[in-house]
C-alpha cells in the first residue's frame, strides 16, 4: 500500500499499481484553498504589474508611467473547475468578475450559484480576459496549450497556469509574451522543475512573464492537510485503475 500525501497523481503509474495489487491512498483537493490564493493573488498582481514594478524601483527606476488594470469587472476563464477551479470562483465573489468554466464535468448547481457561466473551450479561449488553468496532467491535457491554441485566445490576455507543468507549450508562450500577442503571462509550474533549462531561462527573464518554484500548495495549513491526508491514506484507499479518476 502507498499513502499518497501529493494531490496530484501523475508521478504514480497504476497500471504498475494494479498489476502488483498495490493499494494507493489519495485524497484530491486537500490543498485546493491554497493553490486558488496564489492564483488570485498573481491575477492581481500582472494586471497592477507589481513584480515589474519592484524589480524596476530595486534597479533604482522610477517609471514614468504606474498604469494597470483593475480585477473587478473583468472577464475570467477557468479552465477545469474542480477543486481548485471552484475555490477560485468563489475568492473571486467580492470582485464583481465574469466568470466563464470550461470543464468536461457539468456542474450545474455550482455555476448556477456563484453565476457562473458554463462554456466551450473555444469560447473561454475567445472571451476571457484573464485565462487560469487547473486541469490535471494526463494524456489529455499534456501540450494542450499549443501554439495554435495560444493563437486562439483573446488579444492581450493573461494567461496563468498554477495546475502542472507542459499542458502549455513554453517555447510557443514564449514567443506570444515577446510578440505582446499575450499581454503577459504566471506561472507556477513547468516543464521541467527547477526550471534549467535554456528555453525556460530566456522565459524568466521576460519583464512579462512571472514564475515562482511551484509554491501553489506551499500554504503551511495546507501542507498539514496533506500530511493528513497521508495519515488517511493509510486505512483509506484502492486498488488502482487506469483510465479511471484520477488516472483519466
Amino acid at each position: 500500500m502507498i499513502a499518497c500525501c501529493s494531490v496530484g497523481v501523475d508521478h504514480i503509474d497504476p497500471a504498475v499499481l494494479k498489476r502488483h495489487n498495490v493499494r494507493l491512498g489519495w485524497i484530491p483537493g486537500v490543498n485546493k484553498l491554497s493553490v486558488a490564493e496564489l492564483t488570485v493573488s498573481l491575477m492581481i498582481n500582472l494586471l497592477r504589474k507589481v513584480s515589474t514594478f519592484n524589480l524596476g524601483l530595486r534597479a533604482g527606476e522610477w517609471p514614468k508611467s504606474r498604469l494597470g488594470l483593475q480585477l473587478r469587472g473583468r472577464t475570467v476563464g477557468i479552465h477545469g473547475c474542480g477543486n481548485v477551479g471552484k475555490e477560485v470562483v468563489r475568492l473571486l465573489q467580492p470582485f464583481g468578475t465574469t466568470v466563464l468554466a470550461c470543464d468536461r464535468v457539468d456542474y450545474s448547481d455550482f455555476y448556477r450559484q456563484y453565476g457562473v457561466t458554463r462554456v466551450s473551450p473555444e469560447e473561454l479561449w475567445e472571451r476571457a480576459e484573464l485565462l487560469t488553468i487547473h486541469l490535471p496532467k494526463n494524456s489529455s491535457t499534456i501540450g494542450m496549450y499549443s501554439g495554435d491554441v495560444l493563437d486562439r485566445l483573446r488579444p492581450g490576455v493573461f494567461l496563468l497556469n498554477t495546475a502542472r507543468g507542459e499542458i502549455v507549450d513554453e517555447a510557443a508562450l514564449k514567443e506570444r509574451l515577446e510578440s505582446g500577442r499575450i499581454a503577459a503571462a504566471a506561472f507556477d509550474v513547468f516543464s521541467r522543475e527547477p526550471p534549467a533549462t535554456p528555453l525556460l531561462a530566456e522565459l524568466l527573464k521576460l519583464p512579462n512573464f512571472l514564475g515562482t518554484p511551484h509554491i501553489g500548495g506551499s500554504a503551511r495549513e495546507a501542507w498539514e492537510a496533506m500530511l493528513r491526508a497521508g495519515i488517511r491514506g493509510i486505512t483509506e484507499n484502492a486498488v488502482p485503475e487506469p483510465g479511471v479518476y484520477p488516472f483519466d
